[in-house]
């Protein structure tokens, strides 16, 4: 190699190494950012350090590498750190340093390496002995990187960045050191490279700091950084391959290869500048570097607990509080006023709430109208801010109170806008992080919102229901009036003329002008329960069901009465029951049928209990019927002509007085209903 060559090796050498200075002085201050505080982030910048203080050597130095005494001391110290870092990605603690630095291999590897400093200080060494030891000091780093990817195991991922990276730095000594130590000198080209390499394995060294969760180290680089310098590097990238294809194009050495190669590199360059240039691809890149290589905004795993926290306080209440919802979306992405409006059709907005701001105006009502009708994508977020945006485009000068429109879907229907906004030096950039997690949240608040519309409306329906079901009770007791009456119609006509009739006809009418009473109370307070308790002989009152509504129809009952009791309840409704159960099973049994009605007291449960069975001889009820259809409320058997809610009537007024409806049934020999309940005692 002639002189000039040599010096051309140099000034590459030189930018090689004033590179790797500059590179790893950048590493340096990365590190510095983190506010991690354990062993490896010491140790990496510690490397990084002695990367820095490495190449400055050989950049302001010439001295002979490997062989002079401060090249050696300066390649002893790279080699003890790197080995020191390797050893502690192997160590299971991250932490402390005593055990660290009390680990036999550790202590030895250090008395060795201080040991060789100290020879070569003092002692001048054979170039070829340098060598080989610089040589084993690198096959005992590879082979320590070698453990550390086996020992990896499942986290292997998190690993191979570092692998790949320290492992070419390694080997590329490795190579060198091997070629020196075989002719005794070290190649001028293969020294040159080398800080390129160190520059080249850098960005291997960052992913891996990102990746290893083990290491507890955040660092975070720009994202117009990552973007700009992966655009440069893939440019070079390209250029090196139109470098390659070109001169494989003059390896040809045809008459017209000149040709082919001048336009094959002009139409290289005029890809690259259409590349360069574009907008939409640009954006694309950056939408895929920030999607998966940068830091996160948010603390998502707190922000998530808070937003969490706060919809649970929201109450499921009748009137929605639209209001706190809009503070949840505030809360969430830390905006100052915005308001949220109701979409129901394009043309037909309704605004809910507002904080911090005026209430929405007509000329940003007409302009979300448009944008209902033209502009909203679903699941797209809109940018006031952004002037490449078409919606913002078309409003042009019309100003909306508002930095983001983000749009709330019930399924596929648009249900509303919610419209946020602080100040400019407080805004947020939307990208593709802040799009992901703006659409998460609104899932979540859109959800609760929904749901509490839907609580609202299932309360509004409930209480149809409730006052359907009243009404349903007042049909029934009515059908009891009506029965009442029809009886004293038929019997007017015989007893007209006798004075006992007469009265027992006054008693009856004041009896259904009480219940109509209470019927028209229940309609008014809308309440299916009065509380009209009184103790009387249920004996007695029995046999006025029987005699007074259910003795017209056939079969007519029959009453036996073993034991009485006094009751101490609704008698109106305990009258009203035992009637409905009665005409169930006269309806059921035919006229030549028999229906028999029992009395009895029973001591088998710690409250005695009056038992009234009612028995018929009619058709009866499969197990299943009375399992599923029996007690179900407006299920009846009797057509047109019946409510279906008089056995669920029977079974809801025992339960309510701690009774029991036992039933028992054969089909096509009858049933049995037997109604427990509680006898009155002094202290009720």
């Amino acid at each position: 190699m002639n002189e000039n060559s040599v010096d051309l090796v140099l000034n590459i050498s030189a930018i090689g190494f004033g590179l790797a200075i500059c590179c790893y002085l950048f590493l340096f201050l990365l590190l510095l950012t983190d506010k991690a505080a354990n062993r490896t982030k010491s140790l990496l910048l510690t490397f990084a350090t002695a990367q820095v203080v490495w190449a400055a050597f050989y950049l302001f130095f010439s001295n002979q590498p490997f062989i002079s005494a401060n090249s050696v001391v300066i390649e002893s110290v790279r080699h003890a750190v790197l080995l020191l870092l390797l050893f502690s990605c192997l160590s299971n603690s991250n932490k402390h340093w005593r055990p660290f630095l009390s680990q036999t291999p550790v202590k030895l590897m250090l008395l060795g390496i201080f040991i060789w400093v100290g020879v070569n200080i003092f002692i001048s060494l054979d170039s070829s002995v340098t060598f080989s030891i610089n040589l084993l000091l690198c096959i005992g780093q590879l082979a320590l990187l070698e453990a550390l990817y086996r020992q990896a195991g499942r986290f292997v991922w998190q690993f191979k960045p570092l692998v790949l990276g320290l492992g070419s730095l390694i080997l590329y000594d490795f190579i060198l050191l091997a070629e020196a130590a075989l002719f005794s000198r070290i190649d001028p080209e293969l020294w040159a490279a080398r800080g390129y390499i160190a520059v080249l394995v850098l960005p291997l060294l960052v992913i891996a700091i990102r990746r290893i969760r083990s290491w507890e180290i955040n660092v975070y680089v720009s994202r117009e950084i990552v973007v700009n310098s992966t655009i440069v590097l893939l440019a070079g990238i390209y250029l090196s391959a139109l470098a390659l294809a070109g001169f494989s194009i003059k390896l040809f050495d045809l008459s017209w290869s000149g040709l082919i190669q001048a336009v094959f590199v002009a139409a290289g360059f005029l890809l690259l500048g259409v590349v360069a240039l574009s907008g939409k691809i640009r954006r694309k890149f950056k939408v895929y570097i920030e999607k998966n290589f940068y830091a996160n905004k948010f603390d998502y795993r707190s922000k998530w607990l808070n937003l969490t926290q706060y919809l649970k306080s929201i109450k499921l209440q009748q009137d929605i509080d639209y209001k706190s919802y809009l503070t949840a979306w505030l809360s969430a992405t830390g905006y100052q006023r915005g308001a949220l409006v109701r979409v129901f059709t394009p043309e037909q907005l309704q605004p809910l709430a507002y904080i911090h701001r005026e209430a929405v105006n007509p000329d940003e009502l007409s302009l979300l109208t448009q944008y209902c009708l033209s502009y909203i994508r679903p699941g797209w977020i809109t940018d006031l801010s952004d002037t490449n945006d078409s919606f913002v485009q078309f409003k042009a000068n019309k100003l909306i109170d508002g930095h983001l429109i983000i749009p709330i879907y019930d399924e596929q229907q648009l249900w509303g806008l919610c419209i946020i906004n602080t100040p400019n030096s407080e805004r947020l950039k939307l990208n593709w992080e802040l799009r992901d997690y703006l659409t998460i949240i609104t899932e979540q608040i859109g959800s609760h919102l929904l749901l509490t519309q839907a609580s609202k409306a299932l309360s509004e329906n409930a209480q149809f229901a409730a006052f359907s079901r009243m009404s349903a009770f007042v049909v029934h007791d009515l059908k009891n009036v009506k029965a009442q009456l029809d009886l004293l119609l038929n019997n007017s006509k015989k007893h007209m003329q006798n004075p006992e009739f007469i009265a027992d006809s006054f008693d009856t009418l004041a009896a259904m002008q009480q219940r109509l009473g209470n019927m028209l109370l229940q309609l008014t307070d809308k309440r299916t329960d009065t509380n009209t308790s009184s103790r009387f002989s249920a004996a007695d009152e029995l046999e006025q069901v029987i005699t007074l509504k259910c003795a017209v129809k056939a079969p007519v009952p029959t009453l036996q009465i073993k034991q009485n009791g006094i009751l101490s309840l609704d008698k109106e409704r305990f009258s009203s029951v035992l009637y409905h159960l009665i005409d169930n099973a006269q309806h059921a049994t035919p006229d030549s049928g028999s229906v028999s009605i029992t009395v009895d007291v029973t001591d088998d449960t710690l409250c005695p209990m009056l038992c009234i069975s009612i028995a018929d001889t009619g058709c009866g009820m499969s197990e299943r019927f009375i399992r599923q259809r029996l007690f179900k409320p407006f299920d009846t058997t009797k057509g047109n002509s019946g409510m279906g809610i008089g056995a669920y009537d029977a079974l809801q007024f025992a339960q309510q007085h701690q009774g029991q409806l036992i039933v028992t049934s054969i089909e096509g020999a009858g049933s049995c209903f037997i109604l427990k309940l509680p006898i009155a005692t002094s202290s009720n």
